[in-house]
C-alpha cells in the first residue's frame, strides 16, 4: 500500500485532464431519482408552491450574469415557458446540478432537492403550470444556494493572448504570473475566469519561490509564444506548492475562515493550463481573481493532497484487434505526450502496492481503479474533490473502508464529466495515524467513440483517477 504523500502527486504526470465547459448532458443516460410517498399541494402553483423552492435553489445560477444565463429563471413567464423542461431536469437529477450521493457525509452549499421539493416541483407541471397569485408566495424554509463571491484583491492575467498549438488536439501550456505584492500575504479565496470556455479544460494553480527564476526566464517564451509546453506538469526542475485548480462546473473558492495560503513578494503562480481544441481553437488571455488577506493576521497554513490510482480498461467486450493491447495504449500516450507518460502505468501499480492481474477481472463495460493510502499522521482535512473523464461512471473517496467505521468522504454514484468541484465538508474531518483512504473509480469504456485500451494519460480521450483534499498544514 501506499503512503499518504503531501504534495502533488507524480512527477511524471501530475497534470489533471478535465472537462468541455459548454457540452450538453446526455439525457439517454439519466436515471431517474426515486421519490418516496411524499404529500404534494391539490392544487399547486407557481407563486405558492413552486416559486419558493426556484428561488432558493435556482436562481443564484439561472440569473443574468451567472454560468446559466442562457435559460434564466427569475421571471415567471420564463419559468412556464420552460416547465416541462424543469421538470425533466428535477426528477431526473440533472438540476440543480449535484452529483454526490445522499450516502455522503454532510457538504456545504448543497445545491440538491429533497423528495418533498422535486415531487412539488413535478406536481406543479403535471397540474398544468398554473401561475397562481403573487400575494401566495413566501420564501422557502430551506436556506437560499447563494454562490461564492470572491473579493478582488489581486487579478492575474497574461499580458497577451496565447494562441494554443495548431498541431494538437490537447494543449498543455504554463503561464508563470508574477505575485506584484509588497509584503507577504495569505490567499483566502480565488476565482478561475476562463477566456474561452470551450476550450478552458481545467488549471492548475502552483506556487513557485525564488529559486525557479532562473528555470521560468529560460522557458518562458522559448518557442516565441507565452508560456511554454507542460504535458505531465510545470517541470520547472524546483520545488512547488498545488494550491488549488480549476474545472468546468467548479464554483468560486473562499478557504476556511482563519486559513489560507501563505505567499511573498517575488514569488510566482503558475498557471497549467489544459486546453481542449475539439470544438474552438481561440487566442486565450483567462483570468484568475486572487482574494488576500494580510499575513499579520497569523492565519493558518492550508495545504493541497493530491491522490491517483491506477487506470486500466479493457475495450468492450466482443472488440479486438491491436488498439485493445495494453502495449498500444501506453505507446500511444508515450508519442502524444512525451516519454515520461509511458512510465506512469506501471508506476502507478507500483506505488499502490499492486499488479497488473489485480485487474484481470476487468471489463470494458465495468473497469474499476482504486488505491489505498494510509494516514502517516494527523490531519484536518477541509474539503474533497474527484477526477475522471468521460468514460467515468462512479467516484468514490472512503475512510476506513470495510470497517464498521468507514465514511464516505465522496461519493459520486453517476459520474458527470461537465460537473466537477470541490466539495467542503460541514464539519472539518480529523483523520490520525493508522487510518485508510481509499479511493476508487469506475469506467465504461461503451461509451467511448473509437473504443481502445486506456491507460493513465493526459487527454480528453485519455482517462485518470485523480482525487484531491484540502488540509491544515500540520
Amino acid at each position: 500500500m501506499r503512503t499518504l504523500i503531501l504534495v502533488l502527486i507524480l512527477a511524471l504526470s501530475a497534470a489533471i485532464a478535465l472537462a468541455h465547459g459548454d457540452e450538453e448532458h446526455d439525457d439517454d443516460d439519466v436515471e431517474e431519482v426515486k421519490i418516496g410517498e411524499v404529500a404534494v399541494p391539490e392544487n399547486p402553483t407557481y407563486h405558492e408552491h413552486a416559486r419558493p423552492i426556484i428561488e432558493a435553489r435556482c436562481v443564484a445560477c439561472h440569473s443574468d450574469g451567472q454560468i446559466a444565463a442562457y435559460a434564466p429563471l427569475t421571471d415567471p413567464q420564463d419559468v412556464v415557458f420552460f416547465a416541462d423542461d424543469i421538470k425533466f431536469h428535477v426528477v431526473n437529477g440533472i438540476m440543480p446540478p449535484w452529483m454526490p450521493s445522499r450516502a455522503n457525509l454532510p457538504l456545504k452549499n448543497d445545491r440538491s432537492l429533497s423528495d418533498e421539493e422535486i415531487a412539488t416541483i413535478a406536481a406543479w407541471v403535471d397540474a398544468g403550470a398554473a401561475m397562481g397569485d403573487s400575494h401566495d408566495y413566501a420564501p422557502s424554509a430551506t436556506d437560499r444556494f447563494d454562490l461564492v463571491e470572491v473579493r478582488a484583491d489581486l487579478t492575474l492575467q497574461l499580458e497577451e493572448p496565447y494562441e494554443p498549438d495548431p498541431d494538437v488536439l490537447d494543449d498543455y501550456r504554463c503561464f508563470a504570473l508574477p505575485l506584484e505584492i509588497e509584503a507577504p500575504q495569505f490567499i483566502t479565496g480565488y476565482e478561475f475566469i476562463p477566456d474561452v470556455a470551450e476550450m478552458a479544460h481545467h488549471n492548475i494553480l502552483y506556487l513557485f519561490d525564488e529559486t525557479a527564476d532562473r528555470v521560468i526566464q529560460r522557458r518562458n517564451y522559448a518557442d516565441g509564444r507565452p508560456g511554454w509546453s507542460c504535458y505531465g506538469g510545470p517541470g520547472l526542475a524546483v520545488g512547488g506548492e498545488g494550491i488549488g485548480g480549476w474545472a468546468p462546473g467548479a464554483s468560486p473558492v473562499l478557504f476556511p475562515q482563519g486559513a489560507g495560503f501563505l505567499i511573498r513578494p517575488g514569488q510566482h503562480i503558475v498557471v497549467e493550463m489544459h486546453y481542449n481544441l475539439w470544438t474552438a481553437r481561440q487566442p486565450d488571455q483567462s483570468r484568475i481573481i486572487l482574494q488576500l488577506e494580510s499575513a499579520e493576521s497569523e492565519l493558518t497554513e492550508l495545504m493541497n493532497i493530491s491522490l491517483a490510482a491506477p487506470v486500466e480498461i479493457p475495450c468492450p467486450t466482443g472488440l479486438e484487434g491491436p488498439q485493445c493491447e495494453r502495449g498500444a495504449a501506453i505507446e500511444r500516450v508515450a508519442e502524444l505526450y512525451g516519454e515520461d507518460a509511458r512510465y506512469t502505468p506501471d508506476y502507478l501499480l507500483r506505488e499502490c502496492g499492486q499488479r497488473l492481474a489485480d485487474y484481470a477481472a476487468n471489463t470494458g463495460e465495468n473497469a474499476i481503479g482504486y488505491c489505498d493510502y494510509p494516514i502517516t499522521k494527523s490531519l484536518t482535512l477541509y474539503s474533497v474533490s474527484g477526477h475522471m473523464h468521460e468514460l467515468g461512471r462512479s467516484f468514490r473517496m472512503e475512510l476506513n473502508p470495510d470497517s464498521e467505521d468507514s465514511l464516505l468522504l465522496l461519493d459520486i454514484p453517476r459520474w458527470d464529466f461537465h460537473w466537477q468541484d470541490q466539495y467542503y465538508f460541514v464539519e472539518p474531518l480529523e483523520v490520525s495515524y493508522g487510518d485508510v483512504l481509499r479511493m476508487e473509480c469506475a469506467w465504461d469504456n461503451s461509451l467511448s467513440d473509437d473504443p481502445r485500451y486506456v491507460v493513465w494519460g493526459e487527454g480528453t480521450a485519455d482517462e485518470m483517477c485523480f482525487g484531491s483534499l484540502l488540509a491544515l498544514k500540520p
